[in-house]
């Protein structure tokens, strides 16, 4: 009896770790098919909410409660690289499509150069945001 629960408990741990990995980066093509044209709305790991528009062009416009940013945005080396005029904020991020319209940002690097190297490090979960065209599929609860 004491094995059977040891072996339920090893599955259940293993199963809850491998739910909160990211299974899928998303690939260049895919990345620039999902957001070129799109305006999304999001929230960060603190909860503050913002609302992006990725122009086919390359251009980008930010905003929040805060401020109103432009700037541009790229495909760098797999990365989804978002940089603004005048502002230190920004940078570049793996994207992992969680649900049908759920899209989650870990930062990767600070710019498309640093992003560009072999191993810039850990990517570490930011933000979620989701199409505004269509009603948002995203859980309460990150992946990682």
């Amino acid at each position: 009896m004491l094995r059977a629960t040891s072996i339920l408990l090893s599955l259940a741990v293993a199963t809850g770790i491998a739910a909160q990995t990211p299974t899928a980066w998303l690939g260049e093509a895919d990345i620039k098919q999902s957001f070129s044209g799109v305006e999304i709305d999001g929230v960060y790991v603190d909860g503050m909410k913002f609302t992006e528009s990725y122009d086919a062009t390359g251009a980008i416009v930010y905003r929040d409660t805060r401020k109103a940013l432009i700037g541009r945005w790229s495909v760098v080396n797999g990365a989804f690289c978002t940089l603004y005029q005048g502002a230190i904020t920004g940078g570049c991020f793996k994207v992992v499509k969680v649900s049908a319209n759920c899209f989650e940002f870990y930062f990767l690097a600070d710019s498309e150069e640093e992003s560009a190297t072999p191993d810039p490090g850990r990517p570490k979960w930011i933000a979620r945001g989701w199409n505004k065209k269509h009603a948002a599929t995203c859980d309460d609860k990150p992946l990682v």
